[in-house]
């Protein structure tokens, strides 16, 4: 697990640069269209991934908990409580 949350957070990183260059090339004084799109596109497809691995987390902890915390539950709290959620899957 520690591995997939190494990923999850490589992968978030690499989707938010991806959407701060869209939005970089998106602005009057740089206005470039074709960069700006390639960059969207890059980071729906980060997105994409990113979900699926906030999915697997999700059902490791429904796993790890015995279906005590449902898969609702660890979305939401990969959300709201990610640094906690790591800590706990960095020990399991």
């Amino acid at each position: 697990m520690k591995e997939v949350l190494k990923k999850l957070r490589t992968l978030e990183a690499e989707m938010e640069e991806a959407e701060n260059q869209s939005e970089y090339w998106m602005e009057e004084e740089h206005l470039d269209m074709e960069k700006s799109n390639s960059y969207e596109a890059e980071a729906d497809r980060l997105y994409q991934e990113v979900y699926k691995m906030h999915n697997q987390v999700a059902d490791f902890i429904v796993s790890l908990t015995s279906g005590q915390i449902d898969k609702v539950t660890a979305m939401l709290m990969m959300r709201q409580r990610r640094s906690d959620v790591e800590r706990i899957l960095e020990m399991a």
